[in-house]
């Protein structure tokens, strides 16, 4: 099968896994990896998800979600995102990956081109390749110096089999926002060529730089071409909740929703009942954890000014910092297992984001700030040797 050659393990569960099972048989580990907030999901939030159990919330809902929160989505879609959504415009799903995939199914066929921003999300190709497996997706490389858009080189790529621009703002794994020019470029290439334009913005709510969010859907020229993505797991720590939502013109969410009727039928009704809590509810928690981020990201800017080694990414935005380690002549997958076999912290290999990265790795900044602190120190020590001793 055409899925067999293509779909391969997350590495970013893959390391998370091995950091867990040395966890387990007693080693300290220290957790750069996963992006993963490290405050629970707010407490009204909870509640709010045990009374809708109580109240007999836990049968089959409409496959495009509970009115009320399609409702709730819409105002915060207009009043935050300036993009102009009606609840029809809107589908719950469990989780943003799902909405991703159900954008990438309802749009993608045989010999449709895609354009793909690398480094990327890790989870992007493979949701276009099964959506449709015969889709030909060009990953292009952004900058390896401050990871901005090579304007030339996607121009370069469009044809007439061109469907979709796939973007992640800010973006995972270098933290960098989407600046005006670049956004836009990428208005006037999708409107220009009649293109569509996934927009995945799972991190808007957490900037901590001078770069405000944009949202491509706010744009009028191409509103009716841009699907975008969200979700609840990251600004409320409900990860393993599984809530996303994603907002397109009416015509493709009636398709994405037949989809969804057939691979989901609804999103868990009580856990949506809490992403209604989420968005009602008080919001405090959002600015403490990004003082708390932009703290970390300042060991992070230390590391990087004090260590003649390393370079990296300057995060705006999201939970990360991609960081160059190819002063030490490892690979991203040598350098990973051999930094959390030797010091203990677990960080993600830079070639799980994109071929041309295979120098970089993922640091992750939703831990403690002691343990980040910690963590980064190592890091330093054991760059510092792995060049010495080559």
């Amino acid at each position: 099968m055409l899925i067999d050659k293509t779909l391969t393990q997350s590495k970013t569960l893959q390391f998370g896994l091995m950091a867990a099972e040395l966890k387990r048989q007693g080693r300290e580990i220290i957790s750069l990896g996963l992006g993963e907030p490290e405050f629970d999901t707010p407490q009204h939030i909870k509640q709010a998800a045990k009374d809708a159990l109580d109240a007999g919330f836990t049968r089959y809902s409409a496959a495009a979600g509970l009115p009320e929160l399609r409702e709730l989505v819409a105002e915060k879609l207009q009043n935050e995102n300036d993009i102009s959504a009606t609840a029809k415009q809107i589908i719950i799903t469990p989780g943003a990956k799902n909405a991703l995939f159900l954008a990438c199914a309802a749009l993608l066929r045989p010999g449709d081109e895609v354009i793909n921003f690398n480094p990327c999300y890790v989870s992007n190709n493979p949701i276009i390749k099964l959506a449709e497996p015969r889709t030909i997706v060009h990953n292009i490389p952004m900058s390896s110096d401050d990871f901005t858009i090579d304007k030339d080189g996607v121009a370069s790529l469009v044809n007439k089999k061109t469907k979709l621009v796939f973007i992640n703002y800010p973006n995972n794994p270098t933290g960098k926002m989407l600046c005006e020019d670049e956004a836009q470029f990428i208005c006037d290439l999708v409107r220009e060529n009649d293109l569509y334009l996934l927009s995945d913005e799972i991190y808007e709510r957490i900037t901590f730089g001078q770069t405000t969010h944009v949202s491509p859907a706010s744009f009028a020229q191409i509103a009716d071409k841009v699907i975008t993505v969200n979700g609840f797991s990251k600004a409320y720590s409900m990860t393993g909740w599984r809530i996303g939502y994603v907002h397109a013109a009416a015509d493709l969410v009636a398709v994405m929703i037949k989809i969804q009727q057939q691979i989901n039928t609804n999103t868990a009704a009580f856990i949506q009942k809490g992403a209604i809590a989420a968005l009602t509810g008080p919001q405090d928690h959002i600015e403490t954890f990004i003082t708390n981020l932009k703290e970390r990201k300042g060991m992070y800017d230390s590391l990087v000014a004090n260590n003649k080694n390393l370079t990296g990414s300057n995060p705006q935005g999201g939970f990360f910092a991609f960081l160059n380690i190819g002063a030490t002549g490892l690979s991203s997958d040598e350098f990973a297992t051999q930094l959390l076999d030797e010091t203990g912290v677990a960080v993600i290999p830079g070639i799980s984001f994109g071929a041309d990265f295979d120098n970089f790795c993922r640091l992750s900044l939703v831990n403690e700030t002691e343990q980040v602190k910690q963590g980064l120190e190592l890091i330093n020590q054991f760059v510092n040797n792995k060049v010495r001793n080559r």
